[in-house]
C-alpha cells in the first residue's frame, strides 16, 4: 500500500520561546484595573470617582479596557503626548473637527470588556472590519478608546497598527494609530486598502456606570 505523506512540521521562534523561557506571569484582574486606574489618574485623564462604579464589576479574566470619561472637545496632540513608546512620545497630524462618530460611543467612563486589539484582523479592509464587528455583535474602537489603549499599552504599535473604524475622518478616511519616524503617530488614509500590519481593535461588550 501506498505511503501517506508525512505533514511537515515546523517549530516557530515564538513556540521555541514558550518551551524554553518560564511563562509570564500575568496580572490579577484587579490589578489589571489598579495599573491602568492609576496611569490614567497620573495623566490627569480619570479620577478615582471614576472608576468606582466599575471596581465589583471586572471581569474575572481575558483583557479588558478602562476608558475614561470623554473630554468635551478632544486635545489631540496633547492627548497622543501621553503615548510614549521606546522613549518617544506621540504625534497628531489630524484635525479634531473633521473627525465623526460612526458608532454610538459613551462619553461617560465605561469598561471595554472581551478586547481584541487589532491583531486578528490584520491584512483586512477597514471597511470589512467594520461590518464583520458589526455582524459579531462587538464594539469597533474610535480615535478616543485608541488613544487610551496607546496610553496605557503603547508595546501595541511594536507589534501592529491599529485602525480606528468607529471613527471617520474627513470624507471616507480611516484614523489610525502607527509609529512614524520612530514615534507613535495618529493619522489617517483615504480609500479601503487592506495592509499586513494594520488591524481593527474591537470589544464584545461594553459595561457603563
Amino acid at each position: 500500500m501506498p505511503q501517506t505523506e508525512k505533514q511537515k512540521i515546523t517549530i516557530s521562534v515564538e513556540q521555541y520561546q514558550g518551551l524554553v523561557a518560564p511563562p509570564p506571569v500575568l496580572p490579577s484582574s484587579g490589578e489589571l484595573f489598579d495599573f491602568q486606574v492609576e496611569g490614567l489618574v497620573d495623566r490627569k485623564l480619570a479620577t478615582y470617582g471614576d472608576a468606582d462604579p466599575f471596581r465589583n464589576r471586572i471581569p474575572e479574566k481575558g483583557f479588558f479596557l478602562f476608558v475614561p470619561p470623554r473630554p468635551k472637545i478632544l486635545d489631540l496632540s496633547q492627548l497622543m503626548s501621553h503615548v510614549e513608546l521606546n522613549g518617544k512620545t506621540g504625534v497628531n497630524y489630524l484635525d479634531v473637527s473633521y473627525i465623526k462618530p460612526i458608532v454610538e460611543v459613551p462619553s461617560t467612563a465605561h469598561l471595554l470588556v472581551d478586547v481584541e486589539d487589532g491583531r486578528a484582523r490584520l491584512n483586512t479592509k477597514p471597511m470589512i472590519s467594520r461590518d464583520n464587528i458589526a455582524k459579531e455583535n462587538r464594539y469597533p474602537y474610535d480615535v478616543f478608546r485608541g488613544i487610551i489603549h496607546a496610553i496605557l499599552f503603547p508595546m501595541v504599535l511594536s507589534h501592529h497598527y491599529m485602525d480606528h473604524v468607529g471613527s471617520r475622518y474627513n470624507e471616507g478616511f480611516v484614523p489610525f494609530l502607527y509609529v512614524n519616524d520612530d514615534k507613535p503617530a495618529l493619522n489617517g488614509y483615504g480609500g479601503d486598502y487592506a495592509y499586513p500590519k494594520y488591524g481593527a481593535p474591537s470589544a464584545g461588550s461594553v459595561i457603563v456606570p
